[in-house]
């Protein structure tokens, strides 16, 4: 951007305290977080943008039938349902559960059966998993118990006073006696297990057949070479394995609890109230382990699904790639994907991206007109360029996602408001940068601090040297067109862009990660130059460019990023080749096959031509990886954490939470952890008069030249 004088204006402090609130509540885009605003409950209504002209997406959803919500982080999913649930209740023949997957998942960890009676049925390994799935399902029973008596008390007390009489306590014996019943049966399982006879052989063979099924999810080009080598969840990586250890789970947990008695008789209790069906939303259910979340599904999910006559409806949030639907006909749900692209493609709109910059404007107005009560001018400056100038920046750097819309505007904040200055466009420019730099890079960056399984920093590895592959292309892009006398590069020779690129829609699931994670964006499909081949068109993150000094555009003229210097379909060919590889898995044998034996391996079952006994496996091809000592290396989660106190401190448990999608216990919880390793320090004070005293915390110095000192 060009050299703007900043316009120095007088904002009262009121005035910049709102637009930090209106920021803030962007981007700890949480659930629970908007009601406590101003102690409104109404507030979700107020403040709710739909992605859609005439709330297209919450009519859909309102929709009685299961719906499942897709999109990366902080693309509205966790807004959209509470939007949801307090539409729904303001009707009298609905009821709203709400379930926090994630939460309920990891509290299970720390699950207190007896393991005794199970002793010799079943490895030690795969008992801890069975039994952490087991304290799972019974914690979401008693989650959907808890919501099921806390609405209805609280919605449809009248109902119920009418039906059971004033005294209450009827009503609730008759809804505990149908957990109990529930629990009479939960240690059926042992019989089961001894009758199964799911030994540690029996195990051994089942798990290497889930392997190499997971492992040859993927399509074959005519060349022979994988087109879709991903480890992310789908539906055909888990539904072909029908011999799976899990699937032996989730058949002995499906009589441990009985759905069908759950179903009948909450049906039967609650229809007496006048509940015509109920809504059971579903937050954060990607994020919990596959194996998990194949169990869940199979278990609770689809028999509520499809035994209940349309009794159970499920609202679902989740990330691209990370679905697993068991059972349920995909004919019979809604899948609403809310990147952009997705969103406004499905929905025939003729200019995508206009289309998505105009719900950015729709996000902020909204959001500026309730926190501060002024116009966005008030706070743009706008002496040079437009309003609409601001927005369409905002989108190329967001991707219309509204928390990261949050977070360059806090970023921005630091850079202006604060200091009585409005905002400029290389304001966003410098908060793009910094933005990806603390949170999107970290993904890489720090993992050689994470203690997490070697295969998954093998993987990180490789996918950071194809981004590095990629930053290179485009890079030799920017060095070259300056140089070319073709037409249409002529009015950017000056500054080209080379941020876009182009790749066979074929091999879309390699770079998937990429895109999960911020890196890249899809913005478009056509056809190749040639009219060959379907292209799927990305954009890199536009922080990253900043960082990497790559100029961020689709160029002037409208065939700018169709040229064939734009396609990277060999960049990733070549990825595959040098990061994935076969290997007879027979410890005799041990043969490594090239990628061209690929298609011939599928016809034998990935039998291994060589020895004839091993079966070949897909695996990551290893390398040396950066080494820190182990000392220093802590859990993933705790990396987050840290890093979220590095970008701003102090910061009190609650807010951390906000900001790490999970409970506050679990951030003291790890705190304690954090402090005991000297990296944290915590501090009672008061920085807010109406809240009194909290406990913030702040990183020590020696967190900071651990884990954030450039050198390391």
């Amino acid at each position: 951007m060009g050299n703007f004088i900043k316009t120095t204006m007088k904002i009262e402090e009121t005035e910049k305290d709102s637009f930090y609130l209106m920021v803030d509540s962007l981007k700890k885009s949480r659930r629970a977080d908007l009601s406590d605003i101003n102690n409104d409950d109404d507030i979700i209504e107020e403040l709710y943008v739909d992605p859609l002209d005439g709330d297209f997406v919450l009519k859909s959803c309102l929709r009685p039938n299961t719906t499942m919500l897709i999109g990366r982080k902080g693309t509205g999913k966790s807004t959209i349902i509470a939007r949801l649930q307090h539409e729904y209740r303001k009707d009298t023949d609905k009821l709203s559960l709400y379930i926090d997957v994630k939460t309920i998942f990891e509290q299970s960890k720390n699950f207190t059966y007896d393991s005794t009676p199970y002793r010799n049925l079943i490895t030690n390994t795969d008992l801890e998993r069975y039994l952490i799935y087991k304290t799972f399902l019974k914690q979401i029973i008693e989650q959907i118990k808890s919501e099921v008596k806390t609405n209805t008390l609280k919605f449809f007390l009248a109902s119920i006073s009418k039906i059971f009489g004033t005294d209450r306590k009827t009503y609730e014996v008759e809804l505990e006696n149908i957990f109990n019943e529930i629990e009479k049966n939960e240690f059926i399982d042992i019989q089961i297990l001894k009758e199964k006879n799911i030994n540690q052989s029996t195990q051994r063979n089942t798990e290497q057949k889930s392997t190499y099924e997971s492992a040859s999810n993927f399509n074959v080009s005519p060349d022979g070479v994988s087109l879709g080598l991903s480890d992310k969840l789908g539906n055909s990586s888990l539904e072909g394995n029908n011999n799976s250890l899990e699937e032996k789970y989730s058949e002995i947990l499906l009589k441990c609890f009985n759905p069908t008695l759950i179903l009948n008789n909450i049906k039967t209790l609650l229809s007496k109230i006048g509940i015509k069906y109920i809504v059971i939303c579903l937050d954060d259910f990607s994020e919990i382990e596959e194996r998990a979340m194949k169990v869940f599904v199979d278990t609770i999910i689809s028999p509520l699904n499809n035994w209940s006559d349309e009794y159970f409806k499920f609202k679902i949030a989740a990330y691209p790639g990370r679905i697993y639907l068991g059972d349920i006909d995909p004919q019979k749900i809604e899948q609403i994907r809310l990147d952009y692209y997705d969103l406004y493609q499905s929905r025939r709109v003729t200019d995508i991206q206009a289309e998505a910059q105009r719900s950015v404007k729709k996000l902020l107005t909204t959001r500026i007109e309730y926190f501060c009560k002024k116009q966005a001018d008030y706070f743009f400056d706008t002496s040079k360029v437009t309003l609409d100038d601001y927005y369409k920046m905002l989108f190329d750097i967001t991707s219309s996602v509204p928390r990261n819309v949050g977070w360059i505007l806090w970023y921005s904040y630091q850079n202006s408001i604060s200091k009585d200055q409005k905002i400029t466009l290389k304001d966003l420019e410098l908060a793009s940068e910094k933005y990806f730099i603390d949170s999107i890079n970290p993904y890489f960056s720090q993992n050689k601090f994470m203690r997490e399984p070697f295969n998954i920093k093998l993987e990180k590895y490789h996918l950071k040297e194809l981004l590095q592959s990629i930053i290179s292309a485009s890079k030799t892009n920017k060095r070259e067109i300056p140089s070319l006398d073709s037409k249409i590069f002529q009015l950017d020779k000056d500054k080209p862009p080379t941020s876009h690129f182009y790749i066979d829609n074929n091999l879309e699931e390699i770079i998937s990660s990429l895109e999960l994670h911020f890196f890249i964006t899809k913005y478009n499909e056509q056809k190749d130059q040639d009219s060959q081949s379907v292209m799927s068109f990305y954009s890199l993150n536009y922080g990253l460019c900043m960082k990497e000094d790559i100029f961020y555009g689709r160029g002037s003229d409208r065939k700018y990023v169709i040229q064939r210097r734009f396609n990277y379909t060999e960049i990733i060919k070549k990825y595959i080749s040098s990061a994935k590889q076969i290997k007879c898995q027979n410890s005799e044998c041990n043969k490594i096959h090239s990628y061209e034996t690929l298609q011939s391996l599928l016809l034998f079952n990935m039998l291994c031509p060589t020895c004839r006994k091993g079966n070949c496996e897909i695996e990551h091809v290893t390398v040396d990886l950066p080494i820190v000592a182990e000392n220093i290396q802590i859990p993933e989660f705790d990396i987050n954490l840290l890093n979220s106190l590095n970008i701003e401190a102090p910061q009190y448990p609650s807010s951390l939470a906000q900001e790490l999608d999970c409970t506050y216990q679990k951030v003291s919880k790890r705190s304690i952890k954090l402090k005991d390793l000297g990296l944290i320090e915590s501090e009672k004070k008061t920085m807010d008069a109406k809240i009194g005293e909290r406990t913030y915390y702040t990183l020590t110095e020696k967190a900071k030249q651990t884990y954030f000192d450039e050198g390391q």
